[in-house]
């Protein structure tokens, strides 16, 4: 009988850890990109549902719900495919902020495109053109593209 506490007790204990670890490196690593409180909004969503499955799956209460777990699953794997264009943006902009190569004020040229980078964001990045004019890149075409880049050091500034 309290075997099934423990391991409760276990998974909700596992998952507020892994809440604090995400927000750590979330605040520690990621609080220049702009979107990291959106990012761990989602982390903390997941960890939020996936303990609800753990412990409904635990006490047995989803034993009645299989079909609509079923679906809302399939369900998701359809979200996840409607959003794949975004997700794959969303991981490289992860890439690109955790990679020290690419910074805000470095020079960045993709094709015949060239600018300085003003933001980064968790799905783009924002270059100003020098008459002006504003590029968006998907954070997807870093991974996709030939990219040049000139950091504020090489430029001499």
């Amino acid at each position: 009988m309290f075997e099934n506490y423990y391991s409760i007790l276990a998974s909700f204990v596992i998952s507020v850890t892994l809440f604090f670890i995400t927000r750590y490196i979330i605040n520690k690593k990621m609080h220049d990109l702009s979107g990291a409180q959106k990012l761990l909004g989602i982390v903390s969503l997941l960890i939020v549902i996936s303990e609800i499955a753990y412990l409904g799956a635990s006490l047995g209460l989803f034993e009645f719900a299989l079909e609509i777990i079923t679906s809302v699953g399939v369900g998701m794997v359809i979200f996840g495919i409607a959003l794949q264009h975004q997700l794959k943006n969303i991981t490289a902009g992860i890439g690109v902020f955790f990679s020290s190569d690419i910074n805000i004020g470095d020079s960045i040229m993709i094709k015949d495109t060239q600018g300085i980078i003003i933001e980064l964001h968790l799905t783009k990045i924002v270059a100003l053109t020098e008459d002006g004019g504003r590029i968006i890149i998907p954070n997807q075409k870093l991974a996709e593209d030939v990219v040049i880049i000139y950091n504020k050091k090489q430029r001499g500034i």
